[in-house]
């Protein structure tokens, strides 16, 4: 089965399944998702909300994500604050890993990563 998107996935492993932050992207967005604003990255949180091209950086230092998003989005998806900052818990392989993933999903060959941050200091 080919797939026309590709995702990232953070889960708590204490909290999972019930917590969980997905970005995900259209490989080839058509006219509609453009027309719509959706030929960009989607954030969805455990409500199922869904918020498009919506994060102001994204900044991986010192072991931890750190999330921070458009004021306006960051309402929509219901998050209590426009910042989320993770500790990873990861070896150095498995955060260029995440890095490179985040980088592809947010970024993407047609939506050239745009955020402040570019992922590192």
């Amino acid at each position: 089965m080919e797939l026309d998107w590709e995702a990232g996935v953070l889960a708590d492993q204490d909290l999972a399944p019930t917590w969980h932050l997905e970005f995900q992207r259209a490989l080839e967005p058509d006219e509609q998702d453009e027309a719509l604003g959706m030929d960009s990255y989607c954030v969805t949180p455990p409500s199922g909300a869904c918020a498009y091209a919506c994060l102001a950086s994204v900044l991986v230092e010192n072991g931890n994500l750190h999330l921070v998003f458009h004021e306006d989005p960051a309402q929509e998806l219901g998050l209590d604050s426009a910042e989320l900052n993770f500790p990873l818990g990861l070896d150095a392989d498995q955060l260029d890993e995440l890095i490179s993933g985040l980088q592809s999903v947010l970024g993407g060959a047609r939506n050239p990563l745009t955020l402040k941050g570019v992922l590192r200091p």
